[in-house]
Formats: structure tokens, sequence, C-alpha cells
């Protein structure tokens, strides 16, 4: 059973028993923003009568921050108004596999629900970064999030200070490369410009703990960085990773080992390909940078 982590006035965070999986509602006074809800059909049920109670005469916006199964899954437990995703995750070539995992895993646990899977069709495609959607007076800002998987993208909530960021950032999970280590690194670095260009505090992850302060999301960013420059170096040189320091900070090494080496050979891959390169002289600390506060967009950031 899911139960609430968070909650100020406009925000809840529903975290599910599996995995830490955060679905996140958004009320303002002019809409009700729903994230990928998910996952057991009671947890997303919850949810639903939730956003019934509070949406009054408000539309409903259903936002899919990726296309992986676990976040798709409560789809149509709802009647949005409006269905909002990347341009990517629309054309996603891989839509039947993302089902096939969904129904693969009710079927694994019997699972019975009383809404059907189906794969999420968008209404608002975003397909460039710093597209903008207004609802009222609420000013949605989305970018593109390659790297975890090809079709990501994050959502800024300008009067809130809110970024909900999928899965990046996540306290318990360290990068989880299933696209593209290159897009990844873009993506973390990235994410400065973008609070200058939004200027949030707060961040929602897809599994774990929200990110209540801009210094601990610097943290979670420095930490990811970290991960993946040092998996690159031990590719690069054979220096052996330092695996034993991965676990003391991450708790669920039965599980998270496979996706640590799923990370060594797809970026083994890319370093056999070209597609990075180690350089010795590397520091960090050039990365490391904070934000600062810039001006406003207003309808695309230039």
């Amino acid at each position: 059973m899911n139960k609430i982590i968070y909650r100020d006035p406009s925000v809840t965070i529903f975290q599910s028993a599996l995995f830490q999986t955060n679905s996140t509602v958004v009320r303002t006074d002019d809409v009700v923003l729903v994230v990928d809800p998910a996952w057991l059909p009671d947890e997303v049920l919850a949810i639903r009568q939730y956003v019934d109670s509070i949406k009054g005469e408000r539309p409903v916006f259903l936002i899919f921050t990726h296309s992986d199964f676990d976040h798709i899954i409560g789809y149509k437990a709802f009647q949005a108004d409006k269905v909002f995703m990347s341009k990517a995750m629309s054309e996603n070539p891989r839509k039947e596999e993302v089902l096939e995992s969904a129904f693969e895993f009710d079927e694994k646990y019997y699972i019975e629900r009383p809404y059907p899977i189906e794969y999420p069709q968008g209404d608002f495609l975003v397909y460039r970064d710093g597209v903008q959607y207004r609802q009222g007076q609420t000013k949605m800002t989305f970018y593109l999030t390659p790297g975890h998987t090809a079709d990501g993208m994050m959502m800024v909530v300008w009067q809130l200070g809110l970024c909900i960021a999928g899965d990046y950032l996540c306290n318990i999970e360290f990068p989880f490369i299933y696209h593209s280590s290159v897009e990844y690194l873009k993506t973390l670095e990235k994410l400065p410009r973008i609070h200058d260009r939004n200027w949030f505090t707060r961040l929602i992850p897809g599994h774990g703990e929200p990110s209540l302060s801009i210094n601990d999301w610097l943290q979670r960013r420095t930490e990811s960085l970290a991960y993946i420059y040092a998996l690159r170096e031990s590719i690069a040189t054979g220096v052996q990773f330092d695996e034993a320091s991965l676990w003391s900070r991450y708790r669920y090494p039965r599980l998270q080992q496979k996706y640590h080496a799923d990370n060594i050979a797809l970026m083994a891959r890319e370093y056999e390909q070209g597609l990075w390169k180690w350089d010795p002289e590397f520091s960090l600390a050039a990365l490391e940078q904070g934000p600062v506060v810039a001006s406003q967009s207003v309808t695309e950031e230039d």
C-alpha cells in the first residue's frame, strides 16, 4: 500500500511500497497535475480517489516523465483532460515491449487491475527544452532529459518552485543508465541552467525521498556525476571501481548489483565505440557549479 511521504497545500507525494516509487499530485487554483501514477492497483486507485476529492471544477492533466512501465502503468485509471509527455516517448518504437513488461509483472504476481494497461497517448508533446504550457495562472516548463531512457523529460511548476525530475537524483539509487551515459551526463550538466531559468528549490525524483533544498539536490547531482566519472575511469584505465564505497552509500546491493553491472557493460560498449574518452586531467570540481538567479523565459527559451 502506498503512503503519503510529503504534503503541503499544493503538493502531495504518494510513495508505493514497491521500489519507493513516487507519484506526485499538484493542485493549483487552475489545474490538478498527476505525475507518473504507480504501481499496484490499490495504490493507483487511492491516488485517483484523492484527485477526485480535490479537483472540483479544475481540469486534470496527466504527466509522464518517461516510458518505463512502472511509471505508465496507472494511465487508464484516470480520465485526464490532457496528457503530457515527450515527443520521443510518444514515438517510442518499444511501446509493445513496455506493455509486455507491465503484463509480465501483473501475471507474475497474479495482479488483477480494474482498469486496462495501455501505452499513454499524448495530447501535448514536448519536443525541445524550455517548452511551456499555461493553464490560467499556472505555468509549467518542460525539459528533455535523455540518458536514463531515450525519452525522459522534467517539469518545473513555476509558482511552486518545484521540479519533478523522473528517475534522476534519486537518493536511494545511483544512476541507472538504460540509454546513454553521454546523454545522462548532458542532463546532469544542464540542471543548474534549468534552475537558473526557473528558480526551483524543491525536486521530486521518481524514487526515494524528495529533495527539499537547493543544496540537497546539488549534492545528489554531484554524487551522480562522481559515480559516472569513476566508472569511466575504471573502464578506461583498468583501475578497480570502489564497490565497497558504492554499497556503503546505497542500501540495496542484492538488487542494484545488476544495474551497476549493466552500467559497466553499456559504458564499456560506448568506450569501445569512441562515444566518450577518458581525460586523465579531468577534475569533477569543474562540474560542481551552483545555480544563480537568472531572468524568466516567456513562451519558449532561446
